[in-house]
């Protein structure tokens, strides 16, 4: 399974193309399981980011039925999407698991459980582990 990579970006946003990927995989039910029982989850990035946005794993769901064009300007007419809000969640995003910011205090917890393989490396942020157990797959 091949995701876009935390940081990638569709209508500026980082994590939309990956959320947008997990749904139309789960939608065709070759996303893998522990991917599928994690998504939307309000304590992980998928459900940070669609707290963020105001949104449901419903209407993500029903997004990722569109082509990419049509989600970016789906997703550009969301009212959090405007006034510098895709700028705040690029900022928020790649800075998950530090001190100060969302979800922080699971980010040690992960570490020392899901991701104790790299542990070693010391990331500071769930994106840097993200990336780092993808490219160890």
């Amino acid at each position: 399974m091949k995701l876009p990579r935390p940081t990638d970006t569709l209508a500026g946003c980082m994590w939309l193309p990956r959320i947008l990927a997990k749904a139309r995989l789960k939608a065709r039910g070759e996303l893998p399981e522990d991917y599928a029982a994690r998504f939307g989850h309000p304590s992980g990035v998928d459900g940070t980011f669609l707290a963020f946005f105001g949104l449901s794993v419903e209407a993500i769901v029903k997004a990722a039925t569109l082509s990419d064009e049509e989600a970016a300007a789906w997703f550009l007419s969301l009212p959090a999407a405007a006034d510098s809000g895709i700028e705040r969640w690029n900022h928020v995003a790649v800075n998950l698991g530090r001190p100060g910011f969302p979800l922080a205090a699971r980010f040690p917890i992960a570490l020392r459980t899901s991701y104790k393989h790299l542990a070693h490396l010391n990331p500071s942020t769930i994106f840097e582990v993200l990336e780092a157990d993808e490219r160890e797959a």
